[in-house]
């Protein structure tokens, strides 16, 4: 991801990478988004064999490190029973590696939203995220106990 100072620096063409909040701040390099087309499962069948796991449904806050790392709070979860959805969970985050735990997805539902808001990173840029549900077979969660 490069902007125009570094393409230059590198000797390389820019990516249109960098964004900003107005014109009265310096442009930020920011990743553009990665969206997973919508798969073959419904949502309730994503939930049909799973013994006991979690439905992570929205996040708030979170960071990745350059080496891929990453770290989510979660804002709203549900334990998933006998592949039903049951009680609320709170307090809980996710972490683990971007690319190892898009290797971990093992099914991906039908289904397709967008939503809008907006990253920090020191300046407020309008962005958006979403795509359709997904089953990740193994991921780090964490909380109180």
């Amino acid at each position: 991801m490069l902007n125009r100072e570094y393409a230059k620096i590198l000797n390389v063409k820019p990516s249109g990478i960098a964004r900003a909040e107005s014109c009265k701040v310096p442009p930020l390099i920011r990743m553009r988004n990665t969206v997973l087309l919508p798969g073959d499962y419904s949502k309730e069948e994503l939930f049909e064999d799973i013994k006991f796991g979690y439905y992570l449904v929205s996040f708030r806050g979170g960071q990745a490190n350059l080496d891929g790392t990453f770290q989510v709070g979660v804002q709203e979860a549900y334990e998933i029973v006998k592949g039903e959805v049951g009680d609320p969970v709170r307090n809980m985050s996710i972490s683990g590696n971007t690319l190892e735990t898009l290797a971990l997805i093992d099914a991906v539902a039908k289904d397709f939203e967008l939503s809008y808001g907006i990253c920090g990173k020191g300046q407020a840029v309008f962005v958006s995220d979403g795509g359709p549900h997904i089953r990740v077979k193994k991921i780090t969660i964490g909380g109180p106990e």
